[in-house]
């Protein structure tokens, strides 16, 4: 690995760009010249370099992490480390669910309190400014059943920055909580395209079925920017609705390459969806039925399946 020193600002945001979506192993080695560059000179080099820390949630890094939102100038810095200690955030709601004691567990109970604690104090502090409120917002969404997180992302889907909309609804999707689908489904065709793409992620990372109409009136859109169709395709897939099976069948013949393969991807969530809950449904059945009284969908329905 080349020596710090040496490397330019292009070499350090390409490797930790590298680091992040998966391209380098993180290793030893990276995780030194990592650290090396959370405190680098440029804003920008820091700001990548604590987006890193997701990949690495120890609790070591939490001291640090309240140190730079707290004293770095530069407010890209900031939301990226309060993005950081979300991190903290959904593992301390994985230990929740599966318990402290479980081996699986990487934070411990005072450590999920204190960072939750900071992120409460950031996201309803009135001196704030609201482009740092709204990254503690979303960084408290994954605490799901807390009426205090709920009303936070309430206020910040009623206020009048469009910012902190935006982050609503991203924050609706990682909370999951159903009260949020009538203003998901409502923004389904926000004339804000910002706001529109989280609202079509939104329906699709909750699931609701609700939203497959609408999901399909804009994939045949034309007039809809690519981006936000692919969207919707894949979204449609995620609602696991008994309508979106022939849409995206149909989708899988394309013209358009990408369509095609996001039509794919969005048949295999489809099915997992379906699959899931096909299990539920058998659990609920219980062992008195014999598998001939439950239909076999893979063989009678999608047997014939074939991708081109």
């Amino acid at each position: 690995m080349p020596r710090l020193a040496k490397l330019s600002k292009k070499q350090k945001i390409t490797f930790l760009a590298d680091l992040e979506h998966g391209y380098r192993p993180f290793d030893k080695h990276a995780l030194k010249l990592l650290q090396s560059l959370l405190d680098d000179g440029d804003a920008e080099v820091r700001a990548e370099a604590i987006a890193c820390l997701w990949l690495d949630p120890d609790p070591r890094w939490i001291d640090m992490l309240i140190k730079k939102v707290d004293d770095d100038i530069h407010a890209d810095v900031r939301a990226h480390a309060i993005s950081a200690l979300g991190r903290y955030v959904y593992e301390g709601e994985i230990a929740v669910e599966d318990g402290w004691e479980s081996p699986e567990v990487s934070i411990q109970t005072d450590d999920y309190t204190r960072v939750c604690d900071f992120l409460f104090r950031i996201a309803q502090d009135v001196d704030e400014p609201l482009e740092t409120r709204r990254y503690a917002i979303e960084a408290l969404a994954f605490r799901t059943d807390d009426a205090e997180v709920l009303d936070l992302i309430e206020w910040a889907y009623q206020h009048k920055d469009r910012r902190l909309k935006v982050s609503a609804i991203f924050a609706m999707a990682r909370n999951g909580d159903p009260r949020f689908y009538k203003a998901i489904l409502s923004e389904l065709h926000s004339g804000d395209p910002e706001i529109q793409h989280e609202a079509i992620h939104a329906a699709g990372e909750m699931g609701i079925p609700e939203a497959a109409r609408a999901l399909t009136e804009l994939i045949r859109d034309k007039s809809l920017r690519k981006s936000l169709r692919l969207l919707s395709i894949y979204a449609l897939g995620q609602t696991g609705h008994e309508s979106a099976y022939a849409v995206l069948d149909q989708l899988t013949h394309s013209r358009d390459r990408d369509v095609r393969q996001v039509a794919q991807d969005a048949i295999e969530e489809w099915l997992l969806v379906n699959s899931e809950q096909m299990e539920m449904d058998r659990a609920d059945l219980g062992d008195d039925f014999a598998s001939d009284d439950f239909p076999d969908i893979w063989n009678d329905e999608f047997g014939t399946f074939s991708r081109n």
